[in-house]
């Protein structure tokens, strides 16, 4: 069985299912490949593109945590908001690496037997290049717009494919959002940051830690709740404790703050 599963949601995009709960997409457009995000990295993700499309592929991460980022050293380039370079220094780094593999040994999930745990702990970040907001990636009959979505972390970027009306969102905006974090923006940016996107055109968006399309009117769910947090309402987070998260939920969706980001602008 392959590390990785396969999903094709539309003759142009494919979902990459990492078994460690993370996701990322592949691009086909009738010239070229886009790939969004590259999960743990713990096995060959361009043998797994191989399976889909001959084309030649370009790779953008969405932002530059540890889920996302750790297979880009797979690449012989790959985009990134350079708000998150140094982000992703520290999750690529062998410590990260390290806990990674640990946690696959939690999940009694066995990597493939090509895995070199000694290169991967050392594989560091890959060839970043610094990714521009409002470039278009020209694939062909798609083309892909970087949409600039600071506030999960300052760096995180969406996709928007124009001629689809889908956007890709990585973790910027979903039904359970982490905004309690040191990389993270104010809630209050945050919330400005979907009133902007909201403007964009798209019927459709995907993220990267559920299986489903998510209609438009979720960014209204998503603005509604981190408007309406506070501390009264919420309550304490299991997750990460010494950051002293909060976490507020309402119809559907879940936003989690801290103190400081909440109160600061």
């Amino acid at each position: 069985m392959s590390f990785y599963e396969i999903d094709k949601i539309h003759p142009w995009l494919y979902r990459i299912n990492d078994p460690m709960d993370v996701c990322f997409y592949l691009l086909v457009g009738s010239d070229k490949a886009l790939l969004f995000d590259t999960g743990f990295g713990i096995d060959n993700i361009v043998e797994t593109i191989k399976t889909i499309t001959s084309k030649p592929f370009i790779v953008v991460l969405g932002h530059g945590h540890i889920d996302h980022a750790c297979g880009a050293y797979q690449f012989d380039e790959v985009y990134l908001h350079e708000n998150d370079f140094e982000l992703c220094r520290e999750h690529t780094s062998e410590m990260f690496r390290a806990s990674i593999i640990h946690d696959l040994e939690k999940i009694h999930k066995k990597p493939p037997e090509s895995f070199d745990a000694e290169s991967y702990l050392k594989a560091g970040t890959g060839n970043l290049k610094k990714l521009i907001i409002d470039t278009v990636f020209d694939l062909g009959d798609l083309h892909v717009k970087v949409i600039g979505m600071p506030g999960h972390t300052k760096g995180s970027v969406g996709l928007l494919v124009l001629e689809k009306k889908v956007l890709l969102t990585s973790d910027s905006a979903n039904e359970h959002v982490w905004m309690f974090l040191k990389e993270s923006t104010s809630v209050a940016k945050y919330i400005e940051m979907l009133e902007t996107v909201w403007t964009q055109d798209f019927d459709t968006f995907f993220t990267a830690h559920s299986n489903k399309p998510h209609p438009k009117s979720d960014f209204q769910k998503y603005i509604k709740v981190a408007r309406e947090a506070s501390i009264e309402k919420a309550v304490p987070y299991n997750n990460m404790r010494e950051l002293k998260p909060y976490i507020y939920e309402d119809d559907g969706a879940a936003i989690v703050f801290s103190e400081e980001t909440l109160l600061k602008k």
